[in-house]
């Protein structure tokens, strides 16, 4: 004898799509709205604060793949890189990273101008912005490995010698 109630076998109306079909469509929308942002900034005159915004939009997202597929050793280690690397950078007013932006400017000019158009203020300005939005995401993704690590070793129990 049953004693459910109701249906026993429910149907949703709306079933999840498959991840084949979810994650291509989020990354799709990712890259829309960085790129939105970068526009949205340079049309604006903001281009720092679309680029902290994109930063922090990038960088939170990296950070929850990172927690969510690196084990406890690899989310150390990323964060020891990290903040060498961060804390190097933020002395040195960012230089590594403006010199790899430049880097990459330069190589890839043509693929640039093709899509972009001439405009080299436009580059600059796009220039500008990505180290924003790099440096953003670089502190929120150490934050989040910062507090990931002090929140799993606050769980662990105390083991005495």
């Amino acid at each position: 004898m049953s004693i459910a109630t109701g249906t026993v076998a429910s149907r949703r109306l709306f079933e999840s799509p498959p991840v084949s079909i979810w994650v291509p469509l989020l990354v799709m929308v990712w890259v829309f709205v960085n790129v939105f942002l970068v526009r949205l900034g340079f049309r604006t005159g903001y281009q720092a604060t679309c680029g902290l915004l994109a930063g922090g939009f990038d960088g939170s997202l990296l950070a929850s793949i990172v927690l969510a597929t690196l084990g406890d050793k690899l989310q150390a280690g990323t964060t020891g890189l990290l903040s060498g690397y961060g804390f190097h950078d933020a002395i040195s007013k960012f230089g590594l990273t403006k010199q790899y932006l430049v880097w990459l400017h330069e190589r890839s000019e043509n693929l640039l101008v093709a899509l972009l158009g001439p405009e080299e203020a436009f580059h600059k300005a796009v220039e500008y912005e990505a180290l924003w939005m790099v440096s953003t995401a670089a502190v929120v993704v150490l934050a989040t490995l910062i507090v990931q690590l002090i929140h799993t070793a606050g769980s662990r129990p105390v083991q005495s010698h």
